[in-house]
């Protein structure tokens, strides 16, 4: 096993500013925070609309880089958002740490997804095209650079 401090140690020796550890609640991720400190790199925490408040207020204290707020329950790249409104509401009343929003994120829900929010994460859109097997290495970096700038420049009109 190869642990965590040797992967934070690697992450910090490789230029690395923060890490997603997916499926991780903040409750356990909490325990990881001094190690973390320690190498200068940022947990990014995650927080979802079903989250009351208070634990809000508990996650917001102590992130760092960014807030990963989750679109929807469920799996990346797929589905309904939920009305981020009141979440992204939540958020900003205790932090001026940015906001993104991931989750189901590709180029026809980007603009709706943005609203409110200081950015998107585009994760599965990407991992499809990364391992569409129809297309060479080259093709599937061309694709994938389209796309971001695609989904830029919704976001910006």
């Amino acid at each position: 096993q190869y642990g965590m401090e040797k992967l934070l140690e690697r992450a910090q020796t490789l230029g690395v500013n923060g890490l997603i550890i997916p499926d991780v609640p903040y409750e356990e991720a909490k325990n990881y925070h001094n190690l973390f400190e320690s190498r200068g790199l940022a947990n990014i925490t995650f927080v979802a609309p079903t989250d009351g408040e208070e634990r809000i207020q508990l996650i917001t204290a102590e992130a760092r880089k960014f807030i990963y707020l989750v679109a929807y329950a469920g799996i990346t790249g797929s589905g309904k958002a939920e009305d981020l409104a009141p979440t992204l509401a939540m958020i900003k009343r205790h932090t001026q740490t940015p906001v993104y929003v991931g989750f189901g994120v590709n180029e026809k829900t980007a603009k709706e997804k943005v609203q409110g929010a200081d950015g998107v994460i585009v994760g599965s859109a990407i991992v499809n095209l990364l391992l569409d097997d129809t297309l060479s290495n080259t093709q599937k970096i061309a694709q994938c650079c389209a796309l971001t700038r695609t989904i830029k420049s919704l976001i910006n009109e």
